[in-house]
């Protein structure tokens, strides 16, 4: 059974087919790139994952699950995490205080524990330890407690990272990952990526415009245009996909 199942999922704003009967999955384990020029729709499927958009029709299933019945707050718990195309860290916050907040979704407290400080302070600690070792694996141990304001773009990126760990997930959901990235910071994040699959045994949909990482990256490749599917396999075969070259380089035909 595959980890994400995407059944059929169409997604209309008004007028606009943002998403047409696409299908595709992505199986335990895997890193699966999901492609396309400039308004293919590929961060509205995000947004339907992640249960910010509901669709128009179609389903999508996680673990055997019906995801279209989880609230948008219920994800994290399910176990999907996601980073974003614009960074959406809190920029008077430490670093490690960014992690923590990934965190939160295995918080065993509530509303009234809260307010009344009571066994907050063991959790906290866990949460800071677990937070800690994220940024030790990945890297960013000196920056822990800076505010998040003023570090570098790249850093920034990995903090995302950090933080969507901190959740636990067994999907990680990366929105444009290296956009803003020079070049040798693209290939350490390619890096980093592959290692973070195997070491925390979880599976990747990465939404990316850097064809070279994702080709280099990917074990499957998914590919839409104008909302609908024209390309999903293995890179080398996407890549040379006539009905790709054309959505991304045109026909030549005046």
């Amino acid at each position: 059974m595959a980890l994400l199942d995407v059944a059929d999922v169409t997604v209309r704003f008004g007028g606009i087919l943002a998403l047409n009967e696409l299908s595709f999955v992505v199986e335990q384990g895997q890193i699966c790139g999901l492609i396309g020029p400039n308004g293919a729709g590929k961060t509205t499927l995000f947004n339907c994952i992640s249960r910010v958009y509901q669709p128009t029709s179609g389903s999508i299933s996680f673990a055997g699950s019906d995801l279209l019945a989880v609230p948008a707050w219920g994800t994290a718990r399910l176990g999907i995490a996601r980073t974003f195309q614009n960074l959406a860290l809190f920029p008077s916050l430490t670093v490690a205080e960014n992690v923590m907040v990934g965190a939160h979704s295995s918080s065993r407290q509530n509303w009234l524990t809260s307010a009344l400080r009571i066994r907050t302070r063991r959790e906290d600690e866990e949460q800071l330890a677990r937070a800690w070792g994220l940024l030790q694996y990945l890297g960013l141990e000196q920056h822990a407690f800076r505010p998040c304001a003023g570090l570098p773009f790249g850093t920034l990126k990995r903090v995302e990272i950090a933080r969507a760990l901190a959740a636990s997930p067994r999907l990680l959901l990366l929105d444009e990952p290296a956009s803003g990235l020079t070049h040798s910071e693209v290939g350490e994040l390619a890096d980093t990526i592959r290692a973070i699959r195997a070491d925390f045994d979880l599976s990747v949909l990465l939404v990316e415009h850097h064809m070279q990482m994702v080709m280099g990256l990917s074990d499957n490749v998914v590919v839409l245009d104008f909302g609908r599917k024209i390309a999903d396999g293995a890179p080398s075969a996407v890549r040379d996909d006539p009905a790709v070259i054309e959505a991304y380089l045109g026909s030549g035909v005046a």
